[in-house]
């Protein structure tokens, strides 16, 4: 695996563009990612945590494997602002100087909006897509995806993996394959077609990976349950760009995204979109919760893996 040191700028930019996604060793400072896992380790076993799983699509409490890790993923945990301290050293991390370097580096914007982003403390074995399917710019293709490992990723945790140069292929719309089953099929079915290889990442606590919103991707199923696979992703689009709005399900009204009114973070380069306040997003997510305990909420569906081996 080919990695970049942040001052390789061209080599960095090359590599994305040709490749569709680049990996930066390094990046994001240990002393961030130890405080971040300290933050977590300290919420992990409280029975009032609940949050959003971008892994399933629903509002849950904390369930832990055997092992002693979160079982589903998080999405937008950094808002989470009724555990200040766990939401504020992800977002030192996320937000940090070396990310917005590296989006510039690549998109040649000096700002960048970021969208959303996810915390696994193990792999949720992420059935291959492209992630324009699900959010972009418009027009499509100026969205980044970054994901920041946490630790040493091991063989058999159900690590990341990339699809080299999938991204000058075929790009799935959301008009011709409106239905996420129907999205998936026609990513397998170009899988097939191009036998695209499935490189692994296996990075380093530190390391940051950036990918193109066409770029096939996903995460291999967990071989080994004693193995964590501490990480966290995110979106970023520049600044000035339009975002392409899509709906995922009712579920979806947790975003509650102005693109048009983007706030400040602590680094002047990045921004977030998010209307509602951390507190009345977090007020949301225990009245989904609720609502999801009752039994009144909708279907949706599933990033899993296994879901569509079953299929």
């Amino acid at each position: 695996m080919i990695k970049f040191n942040l001052d390789q700028t061209v080599e960095i930019k090359n590599h994305y563009i040709e490749q569709g996604y680049v990996v930066i060793q390094k990046a994001i400072p240990l002393d961030k990612i130890d405080s971040f896992l300290d933050a977590y380790e300290k919420i992990k076993h409280n029975p009032f945590f609940i949050y959003f799983s971008q892994s399933i699509q629903r509002c849950v409490r904390v369930e832990l494997t055997q092992q002693g890790y979160i079982k589903e993923s998080m999405e937008n945990a950094s808002r989470l602002a009724f555990f200040p301290e766990f939401s504020k050293r992800m977002q030192d991390c996320i937000y940090d100087p070396c990310v917005s370097n590296v989006l510039n580096t690549i998109s040649g914007y000096s700002k960048h909006i970021s969208w959303q982003n996810m915390f696994f403390d193990k792999s949720t074995g992420t059935i291959e897509h492209q992630d324009s399917w699900y959010l972009d710019t418009n027009p499509p293709g100026k969205l980044i995806g970054a994901w920041f490992s946490l630790e040493d990723i091991q063989e058999n945790c159900g690590s990341f993996f990339v699809c080299p140069k999938s991204h000058k292929l075929e790009v799935v719309n959301r008009k011709d394959y409106p239905t996420h089953q129907a999205f998936i099929q026609k990513i397998m079915s170009i899988s097939s077609d191009n036998l695209l290889e499935k490189k692994p990442m296996y990075l380093n606590k530190g390391d940051l990976l950036l990918w193109h919103p066409f770029l096939v991707h996903g995460a291999f199923q967990c071989q080994d349950d004693s193995l964590s696979r501490k990480s966290f992703t995110s979106h970023f689009y520049p600044y000035g760009c339009k975002a392409k709005e899509t709906k995922r399900g009712k579920l979806l009204s947790i975003y509650w995204q102005d693109h048009d009114r983007p706030k400040k973070t602590f680094n002047p380069q990045i921004f977030t979109s998010y209307r509602l306040s951390d507190y009345l997003y977090n007020l949301m997510i225990y009245a989904l919760f609720i609502k999801t305990e009752m039994k009144l909420t909708s279907q949706t569906f599933s990033r899993r893996r296994e879901s569509y081996n079953k299929s």
